[in-house]
């Protein structure tokens, strides 16, 4: 689709095109569908083809337009559950058909984190499963038996564009391995931003999926860890007698 069709769309508030494409405003921070009643000026707004990027990137849902948006494609709650792995307790969630959490029960920034997953999201947990969360719950079944290395399942990420880049960073580590905050921050190229790359690093909602727990201290020590040292650990030493 051309961005001038895209413009047209929004200038003609068109509702066919509601879900292919979606539009950011600069000025509020917001994201809408293109037939929104609000009307940004053109030259704050940004395109995005999915609702996934723009919150990416910091965007928040629009509670006007988006409000059905939610309901139409069951995306007004998030569903969560509990996992007891046998490193801890966890909260497992999902939100429209993906991974939005998988975060330990005990972590001492619980309620700040939970507080901007469902800010981010613009919806409220609800206590229930999915299948998603099934699936997740499987796959970690997996894992901490050894049979599984790497994950497959969808996941839409809640933080700024920075923390986002550091998460899918943190993907992109070996099962097994480790790396230090300083290589971290080396390889999404800002190697001065050691502090903030280890801020994403404590503040990443979905644990394990997202392999936080492979980054360690310049000087191979373990560093803090949501779940706590010993949790962290665990994970490392289950990965390494899986090698």
């Amino acid at each position: 689709m051309e961005t001038e069709e895209k413009i047209r769309a929004v200038r003609d508030r068109d509702a066919s095109y509601r879900g292919k494409f979606f539009v950011a405003v600069r000025t509020t921070g917001i994201v809408c569908t293109p037939d929104c009643p609000a009307k940004p000026l053109e030259r704050n707004i940004v395109l995005y083809d999915t609702l996934e990027e723009a919150l990416r990137a910091g965007y928040r849902p629009c509670k006007i337009c988006m409000k059905n948006y939610y309901k139409n494609n069951n995306m007004e709650t998030i569903k969560i559950t509990r996992y007891r792995s046998p490193v801890g307790e966890m909260m497992v969630g999902s939100y429209g058909g993906k991974l939005c959490i998988c975060d330990w029960a005990v972590e001492k920034r619980r309620t700040t984190i939970d507080r901007r997953i469902q800010r981010h999201l613009n919806a409220k947990y609800e206590e229930g499963t999915s299948d998603v969360i099934e699936r997740a719950i499987k796959e970690l079944d997996e894992y901490f038996a050894g049979e599984r290395t790497a994950f497959d399942i969808p996941i839409v990420f809640t933080g700024s564009e920075f923390q986002c880049t550091v998460w899918e960073e943190l993907m992109k580590i070996p099962y097994g391995t480790t790396v230090s905050y300083g290589e971290l921050a080396r390889r999404i190229r800002n190697p001065k931003a050691v502090r903030a790359v280890a801020s994403a690093n404590a503040t990443n909602p979905i644990s394990i999926f997202v392999p936080c727990h492979r980054v360690i201290g310049s000087n191979r020590k373990l560093t803090g860890y949501g779940g706590g040292l010993d949790a962290k650990k665990g994970l490392l030493e289950l990965e390494r007698s899986g090698m």
